[in-house]
């Protein structure tokens, strides 16, 4: 029983992942409302901004940004001050442990799926699998309030009231479900595999 309920946490830590790694890499945190064609933001990621003829008000040799561009590219070089504020550069980096955790998390139970652990380790490997969980939740639990908030900036992306928080920042959400689930099934295998050593008879070895 306290494999198979392991077995499950194993599939919540896998769904987890995916949708971190799609969230992660997707450009679509902030994305713009299809009816306001004259808002010159398109949408926007951790790591990718697209714009639609957008001109920054601080560039006065007036350059023109046309299509997505990566976050450090030196096209937007202008743009990175105001595209990358300091709380902007945290959730990278939050995003970053949270996703980083979780696959070491996938790698431990990839390796207690194929009992390449001693039986005598299993409750601790499920049990420090869920404590990784439980941060990577706590990451994503950051991620969503601050980046939900700061949406709204208008000193960030122009135009909050034409915008909306899109389906990478819903993956992110997800991913954190995912991680909840995973790590409460995660405890609860490893207080059965407790159980199940403590039920087990002890064999003395012969002499």
């Amino acid at each position: 029983m306290g494999r198979m309920v392991a077995l499950v946490g194993c599939f919540f830590v896998a769904g987890a992942v995916g949708c971190m790694v799609l969230a992660f890499a997707s450009p679509y945190w902030v994305e713009r409302f299809a009816e306001f064609t004259d808002n010159r933001f398109e949408k926007a990621g951790l790591w990718e901004f697209c714009f639609n003829d957008y001109t920054f008000y601080k560039d006065h040799n007036g350059k023109r940004y046309l299509g997505c561009f990566y976050i450090f590219s030196d096209t937007i070089r202008p743009l990175w001050e105001w595209l990358s504020p300091p709380w902007f550069i945290a959730m990278q980096v939050v995003v970053s442990l949270g996703l980083l955790v979780q696959v070491i998390a996938a790698i431990i139970l990839v390796l207690y799926v194929f009992k390449l652990f001693p039986k005598y380790l299993n409750s601790a490997v499920l049990l420090g699998s869920a404590a990784i969980m439980l941060f990577s939740l706590a990451c994503i639990f950051i991620v969503l309030v601050v980046f939900g908030v700061k949406k709204e900036d208008r000193d960030w992306i122009p135009r909050p009231d034409m915008n909306f928080l899109s389906w990478s920042y819903g993956l992110c959400c997800m991913s954190g479900w995912s991680a909840l689930f995973a790590a409460v099934a995660l405890y609860k295998g490893s207080r059965d595999a407790d159980d199940d050593a403590l039920d087990r008879p002890y064999t003395y070895p012969k002499p």
